[in-house]
């Protein structure tokens, strides 16, 4: 062909996604990097384009950043193939990223995809009968090369028609990373990022987190900033769905700031103690008891009575108050 063969390399921050992008890149293929990112996490890097585009400088590619939280966090609150261990959706989530892949091929004039994924390397997703179905569900089926494990599947189309050969890729399984470090190494890189426990979406706490939320909230209602809020403070649900968020430190409380509209907040009048949040009162006595939570982590003296101001979009007054026992409390922590 006269004109250049492109592809899009869909890529993370992990090595393996260099490794693949840097092969094709070597292979003469005009290589577009996208990095799609969501942001349940308040204290994410903010400057995303020009960390990742440092990162992958030794790679020698363009790279396109994609901001998809809104339509991501909707499939994550109704994956059709449900979740992990935690509340991760595995394979809606490649799904959904190779579904966002294709349109923007089709805006470039992409002819086929490139993964980082390695067969066997992680449990939900990287098997070859559900990457066959990921990418037949995604109407991508053998448009996706995965040059570290090409070896081992079957042809693509990019194959059968000659732009890349299979000898020039590799046959990679398995989780162990000895393979990929040499390879690294044989491209010179020097820095890059070591594997890491997969998404936050994975992480036990935030998981549990999570779990606790879905259950009490109708998924209607929920907003991608109730997922960001997962990752601050202290979290306790008491069995009539009255949610309480204590900020453990000034940093917490700096970020817990920025989603004080629409919810609760009560601080110590007259001692310095964190910012506390709550969604779901429903009466005077359970402000009372957020109030009592409040104090419970304001100064030292546990018997001590404290002034806790409190305020809403209706109302604001002050409380005065005792700390909650440890032994009320700490059966509604998560």
């Amino acid at each position: 062909m006269s004109e250049p063969i492109k592809a899009i390399a869909m890529i993370s921050s992990g090595l393996d996604s260099m490794l693949s992008a840097k092969i094709m890149h070597d292979l003469g293929i005009d290589v577009l990097g996208l990095h799609c990112v969501f942001r349940f996490d308040p204290t994410v890097d903010t400057n995303t384009q020009s960390r990742i585009e440092k990162l992958f400088e030794p790679v020698g590619i363009p790279i396109r950043v994609e901001e998809i939280t809104e339509p991501f966090f909707q499939m994550v609150l109704n994956p059709p193939h449900g979740y992990g261990k935690g509340v991760n959706p595995c394979i809606d989530c490649k799904i959904f990223m190779f579904r966002h892949a294709k349109k923007i091929m089709q805006e470039i004039g992409a002819q086929f995809l490139i993964t980082g994924e390695v067969v066997g390397q992680r449990p939900m997703s990287q098997h070859k009968p559900t990457l066959f179905h990921i990418e037949k569900e995604a109407g991508l089926r053998h448009l996706i090369v995965r040059p570290l494990s090409a070896r081992i599947l079957p042809p693509t189309l990019p194959e059968e028609n000659g732009w890349i050969h299979r000898d020039q890729l590799f046959d990679i399984s398995g989780r162990n990373r000895k393979s990929q470090m040499a390879l690294a190494e044989s491209f010179g890189f020097q820095i890059y990022n070591q594997p890491a426990g997969g998404c936050i979406l994975t992480d036990p706490a935030y998981s549990k987190r999570a779990k606790a939320l879905l259950q009490h909230r109708d998924k209607s209602t929920l907003k991608s900033e109730d997922f960001n809020l997962l990752r601050l403070g202290r979290h306790f649900w008491t069995k009539d769905g009255l949610h309480v968020i204590v900020g453990r430190h000034e940093d917490d409380n700096t970020y817990l700031e920025s989603f004080r509209n629409g919810r609760w907040a009560f601080e110590a009048v007259d001692v310095t103690g964190p910012l506390v949040l709550a969604e779901g009162i429903q009466n005077d006595e359970e402000l009372r008891l957020v109030a009592q939570i409040t104090a419970r982590y304001c100064g030292h003296g546990k018997a001590e009575i404290f002034r806790i101001q409190y305020e809403s979009v209706e109302k604001s007054d002050i409380l005065e108050v005792v700390p909650i026992r440890d032994e009320i409390l700490d059966p509604w922590r998560i």
